[in-house]
């Protein structure tokens, strides 16, 4: 898939925003990003009811997903489904932030001691800002969820 889009086929927006280390610069990429024809991404959990559960930093990425994004293609591996929005929560706290705060050298709480603290985590490194639970899209056909039958990201 990532071939695909760099082909130069498309106008592949991931690696201007992170090429870009001015901030009000990222910004305007990060919106112009959101309203793209086309958004590709991730799911962070899958409730069995069929709720699609994401965290986000910025929160850029949510609202491209929620109503920003002509077409959505969301891509999630066998281990983000889970049973309910219980565990989702879980799962987006105590697995999906504290990877991405690892990934990203962060010193929040959760990067440390491996388990999220809420109620000590604020500022900005922490990268859980913004929690979006898609239940239900109005717009037929708009969000397209591809479920691959192993791990995949965390």
């Amino acid at each position: 898939m990532l071939e695909v889009l760099a082909s130069g086929r498309y106008q592949w927006l991931r690696p201007a925003i992170a090429s870009t280390h001015e901030r009000e610069e990222r910004i305007r990429r990060r919106r112009q990003a959101t309203i793209a024809d086309w958004l590709v991404g991730g799911a962070n959990a899958i409730t069995e009811a069929g709720e699609i559960v994401n965290v986000d930093g910025s929160g850029n990425r949510l609202a491209g997903y929620a109503f920003g994004a002509g077409r959505v293609i969301l891509f999630a591996g066998a281990n983000k489904l889970v049973p309910d929005l219980a565990a989702a929560f879980e799962r987006i706290r105590n697995t999906a932030a504290v990877q991405e705060c690892r990934k990203l050298a962060k010193s929040t709480p959760c990067a440390v001691t491996g388990r999220c603290d809420n109620a000590a985590c604020r500022g900005p490194e922490r990268q859980c800002g913004k929690i979006l639970i898609i239940e239900n899209e109005k717009i037929a056909g708009r969000i397209t969820l591809v479920l691959v039958g192993e791990p995949l990201g965390y």
